[in-house]
């Protein structure tokens, strides 16, 4: 349960890191990109045993490719989410990005037969019906949406998260239910930041960007959370009997209600009365999804 939190507490603490930035005019894909740099690092030195990766063993490991690939996925996902926030809000986004969540749960159900009661399918349809409400914040241009050569950008965003989702449900369900867990995370990163680095320096090479360094210490700053959000999500899908079909509602719900939280403190940011009603709604998920584990 502690592994839980804590992913929640890393995870929330993203969205309101992103929001600081933008509002000092920080470049954020340099910022994303250092994000990166800064979680492998924080993968190597607090990896436990290190000599693996030192001698190179760890080629031989089966869950490498779906490291390397996920790298590569969460840095291109990671950048689309913004664009997307860009050009259709941060509603759109939103929504688009957590119920991504769909995917893993559906996937416990049919293809791991993860049992579930009624409780916890009560509790699976409000956390949709909460990720949903909570997100919605900015009047959308509908029209302006439509016609925009973009507008499969958010969908992009919701079958790429739904996706990276998955697969690191499959990992942890294949390799990483023992031990491996902080490998797997180290080399996430380093296929991210080598990806996020080779753009970065083609741009630079191109003259289309210049070296912020403001977006350097952006990305130290961000980088620490990042890492520790996917090492305790996968510490808690692999200490928790909850199952994933309820570890990865609870983890984005209480995301939403976190970082809710904190825009409400930190930037007095205002809640419409449909947002405090998806707050309601994720309260009485999460108590539901929990209570179904002791049914």
């Amino acid at each position: 349960m502690l592994f839980l939190i804590l992913n929640i507490v890393a995870t929330a603490a993203l969205p309101l890191l992103f929001k600081t930035f933008e509002q000092r005019r920080i470049p954020l894909f340099q910022t994303i990109v250092f994000n990166y740099c800064t979680a492998a690092i924080c993968g190597f030195i607090f990896l436990p045993e290190k000599h693996d990766v030192i001698s190179g063993t760890f080629i031989t490991q089966g869950w490498l490719p779906i490291a390397i690939i996920l790298g590569m996925s969460f840095i291109v996902i990671f950048n689309l989410t913004s664009i997307t926030t860009v050009r259709f809000g941060v509603s759109t986004a939103g929504v688009a990005s957590k119920l991504g969540l769909v995917f893993p749960v559906l996937l416990a159900f049919i293809y791991y037969h993860e049992k579930f009661n009624w409780l916890q399918l009560v509790g699976i349809l409000l956390a949709f019906v909460a990720v949903v409400l909570s997100s919605l914040r900015d009047k959308l241009n509908i029209e302006s949406s439509k016609t925009s050569k973009l507008f499969f950008l958010p969908y992009i965003v919701f079958v790429g998260y739904g996706c990276c989702d998955c697969v690191t449900q499959f990992a942890n369900k294949r390799y990483l239910m023992h031990t491996g867990t902080e490998e797997f995370v180290l080399f996430i990163f380093i296929s991210a930041s080598i990806t996020g680095l080779a753009v970065l320096a083609a741009r630079l090479l191109l003259g289309k960007t210049q070296l912020y360094p403001k977006s350097i210490i952006a990305g130290i700053i961000m980088g620490v959370p990042n890492y520790l959000s996917l090492v305790f999500l996968l510490k808690a899908l692999a200490t928790l009997n909850w199952g994933s079909s309820v570890i990865f509602p609870v983890s984005n719900l209480g995301a939403v209600a976190f970082s809710t939280a904190g825009g409400l403190m930190i930037f007095n940011e205002k809640l419409s009365k449909v947002n405090i009603l998806g707050l309601v709604f994720a309260a009485i998920a999460i108590t539901f999804i929990t209570l179904s584990n002791y049914k």
